[in-house]
């Protein structure tokens, strides 16, 4: 799965759609260093998935995230690092939570710290890369993007959270 979608230079950011469309030009950067998926390849797990466990859940007792979590893992599978199912949900404004789930073993991870991902999260399967901001490259080298504000950012997963790549 790769989030990151074809832009030009004369694209404008709709905040309320989390897209881009055309309208303005954009200015272009190059990225000193990028990353690739490659660079981060892991084996994946082959086993039984594991259901969500709720158990010590901080969100365990609402309804609506509890539905929202396992309705989710039953649409997907693994989709990050190996044996993870990340989740996506809006925050309603201009920023997007992920969740992610341990397929092994149904773990939970609620409280994980990767840029807020308003333009998009790029990640692999059999990567423990995350893309934050992914929809702001031009192209999948991701090396050139959009300034919108903001700059895409590279994660690496590491057990219980992610750590910013530099």
């Amino acid at each position: 799965m790769l989030a990151c979608q074809s832009a030009s230079t004369d694209k404008n950011k709709d905040s309320r759609a989390g897209t881009l469309t055309t309208n303005e030009k954009a200015s272009v950067f190059t990225l000193d260093h990028s990353y690739q998926f490659n660079d981060f390849k892991v084996d994946l797990y082959k086993g039984k998935l594991a259901d969500p466990d709720f158990r010590n859940n901080p969100f365990a007792s609402d309804t609506a995230y509890v539905q929202f979590i396992s309705e989710s893992c039953k649409k997907n599978a693994i989709n990050f690092s190996g044996h993870y199912t990340i989740i996506h949900r809006s925050c309603g404004a201009e920023c997007e939570h992920i969740f992610i789930v341990d397929r092994k073993t149904g773990r939970i991870f609620t409280d994980i710290h990767p840029n807020d991902g308003r333009y998009g999260y790029a990640y692999q399967p059999d990567s423990k890369l995350l893309i934050a901001n992914s929809n702001l490259f031009i192209d999948n080298t991701f090396h050139k993007y959009l300034d919108y504000w903001c700059k895409p950012e590279f994660y690496q997963w590491e057990k219980t959270d992610f750590v910013l790549l530099k």
